[in-house]
């Protein structure tokens, strides 16, 4: 349990690029996460829409292939979330409102 610890406690925290998902394009924000290296990167928003969360849930997956680690999430209703069950099921968090 201590080495979990000991682990947990040298990795960065996760840097918050919330508003640059919200306020640029989608060129911009590409170009944007060229600059952010490696180092671990997160997003949470509230519900948008579905294309929204789809574009989460590429960021997800797209962070992976790239070797960064990148958490998003959704604040959302019950409702909101069922529409876009298949975002949600591929490892964008959701957390209900």
């Amino acid at each position: 349990m201590e080495i979990l610890k000991q682990v947990a406690d040298k990795e960065p925290a996760p840097r918050d690029i919330s508003h640059e998902f919200l306020t640029m394009s989608y060129d911009q924000f590409a170009d944007f996460l060229d600059t952010t290296g490696e180092s671990p990167v997160s997003i949470i928003i509230d519900w948008k829409d579905v294309a929204t969360a789809n574009a989460l849930k590429a960021f997800i997956e797209n962070g992976f292939r790239a070797g960064q680690k990148r958490i998003a999430t959704i604040r959302a209703t019950e409702e909101q979330k069922n529409q876009a069950n298949n975002a949600f099921e591929s490892g964008l968090k959701w957390e209900k409102v």
